[in-house]
């Protein structure tokens, strides 16, 4: 007589296979996302925010900010302002104040 599994073992192995596949496809939709970010990073990698042109490094207060010659858009990145507030003191003193 062969082997039969009872209802309860036939719900556990069911459970264990949807478990799995839930978990397969959270890693797929997971890698497909980072490859997304990659994609976008390198798709928008120094180019300006507002008009879409490339953005050149300039030094300002020794500190190497983005520079967008086409809008004349300035961006910071994180700590950047920081820096430049220790060294300047004045008006970007109370611009962070306002907007830090």
């Amino acid at each position: 007589m062969p082997f039969r599994p009872s209802e309860k073992e036939e719900e556990y192995f069911a459970r264990q296979q949807a478990e799995l596949k839930r978990k397969l496809a959270e890693e797929a939709r997971n890698r497909l996302q980072a490859e997304e970010r990659e994609r976008a990073r390198q798709l928008h990698y120094m180019k300006c925010p507002k008009c879409g042109m490339d953005l050149e490094e300039i030094t300002f207060s020794e500190v190497r900010v983005d520079k967008c010659f086409s809008c004349g858009g300035l961006w910071l990145d994180a700590g950047e302002l920081d820096h430049i507030l220790e060294k300047e003191a004045g008006f970007l003193r109370r611009l962070r104040n306002i907007f830090g």
